[in-house]
């Protein structure tokens, strides 16, 4: 069940001039409700979890600009913001389901982009590994790593133990919880075993600022290069993407350089296209495949006009250019048993091509393979014709050699 109530919110765009009113929803996730906010449009929604114990609106300079090209989802996890407490203890598999819960009663539409700030990057990693195929894209902004502590106590025991002590000394009694949990990760230096992170698109954003009289031991060269060690640790298990450092910005990237993460978001929407459209070949080249195994079946058969409908069918849902046809030709041509499936799909290239001398040139080498001079002499003649009127030289000059090649064998029986 929702319950919608409107305020007043400030997306700052550019010099911060514009303000525009968006409408929040309370989203019930069973035994608590989340502030959420939905807007823009586009073909990917972009989920943004923030960090600890920080509401949705630290996304505002980040999400105003995200939301022109792409739908965006902002909310605050439970305690945080306007979002009820969740009177179960806080653990990393109560956010999650949180965010699962969310995404379902919202009914959020996958594709998915995640973006997630530090200890918020446990919570993308999660869902990501859970729902793979939802999610086509990450982005990190200086993420928590949960080997953090153990890698820093080994740089420097007393240090690292400090660091935690002050920082848990910071720590509001309503975020108690959280930070726990938090520690708990810390403790173990590992995450619970949500799955494999699935291949796909991700960009890691790395703070090394620089701090005069630093506080923390993290924040230490020592303690930095951990942390930088430690990201590219995480990224490495990506193969599309990139690893972005950065020395003007503390940890809170988002709202010191927006500009990163926007660009980083970009970034990682082009990726996931180009996968996409590889997918999408992929899986045409396989359909394709497929109908060409089906139309060599129906030769053997002797059922050729079966096997041209097949083939003409297939070459025509398959969306493939004139070179490319020809391609697969020449490498059914390449295994003799399928010399009279290359026939059918050059007839087709011709047919559909009816202007190209390169087509009709393969045809007629088709045709030569298979010895049927006269068949092969009538391509190579039209090649000529069209080669000539286009100016297409290399065509030409292949024509007429392969028309020396009939001759020759002509004499030769």
């Amino acid at each position: 069940m929702m319950i919608k109530r409107t305020l007043l919110l400030l997306f700052f765009l550019g010099n911060l001039a514009l303000a525009q009113a968006q409408q929040t929803q309370l989203v019930n996730v069973g035994n608590h409700s989340l502030e959420m906010i939905q807007a823009g449009t586009g073909e990917y929604t972009v989920i943004f979890e923030s960090g600890f114990g920080t509401p949705y609106t630290v996304w505002g300079n980040v999400a105003s600009e995200v939301m022109q090209t792409n739908q965006v989802m902002l909310y605050s996890r439970a305690g945080t913001g306007n979002s009820e407490p969740n009177p179960n203890t806080h653990t990393l598999e109560q956010a999650v389901q949180d965010l699962e819960t969310l995404i379902e009663m919202a009914t959020l539409k996958a594709p998915f982009i995640l973006v997630g700030h530090s200890y918020g990057a446990f919570i993308i990693r999660a869902y990501a590994s859970k729902h793979p195929d939802k999610v086509k894209g990450l982005v990190f902004v200086d993420p928590a790593h949960e080997k953090m502590m153990q890698e820093l106590k080994k740089a420097d025991y007393t240090k690292a133990v400090k660091d935690m002590e002050l920082q848990n000394s910071f720590v509001p009694a309503k975020f108690k919880q959280e930070n726990e949990a938090i520690n708990a990760i810390f403790e173990k230096a590992e995450l619970p075993d949500f799955g494999k992170l699935p291949q796909v698109p991700a960009v890691v954003l790395t703070s090394v600022q620089k701090r005069v009289n630093p506080e923390l031991f993290l924040h230490e060269p020592k303690g930095v290069e951990v942390w930088r060690n430690l990201h590219n640790e995480l990224f490495s298990q990506f193969t599309s993407g990139a690893h972005i450092i950065t020395s003007r910005s503390g940890h809170n990237i988002h709202r010191e350089e927006p500009e990163l993460v926007i660009n980083a978001i970009s970034q990682v929407v082009q990726e996931a296209n180009k996968q996409k459209q590889q997918q999408e070949r992929e899986a045409r080249m396989a359909a394709l495949e497929a109908k060409m195994a089906e139309a060599a079946a129906y030769l053997k058969q002797r059922k050729e006009p079966k096997a041209e409908a097949v083939v003409f069918d297939a070459l025509k849902n398959s969306g493939l250019n004139e070179p490319m046809i020809n391609t697969i030709a020449y490498q059914q041509l390449s295994n003799p048993d399928n010399v009279a499936l290359a026939l059918l799909t050059l007839k087709y290239n011709t047919l559909t091509y009816p202007q190209s001398a390169n087509a009709f040139d393969s045809y007629g080498e088709a045709f030569l393979k298979k010895g049927n001079l006269k068949l092969a002499e009538q391509q190579f003649l039209k090649a000529i014709k069209l080669a000539t009127a286009a100016n297409d030289s290399s065509t030409l000059k292949n024509s007429k050699s392969n028309l020396e090649k009939i001759e020759q064998l002509k004499k030769a029986k």
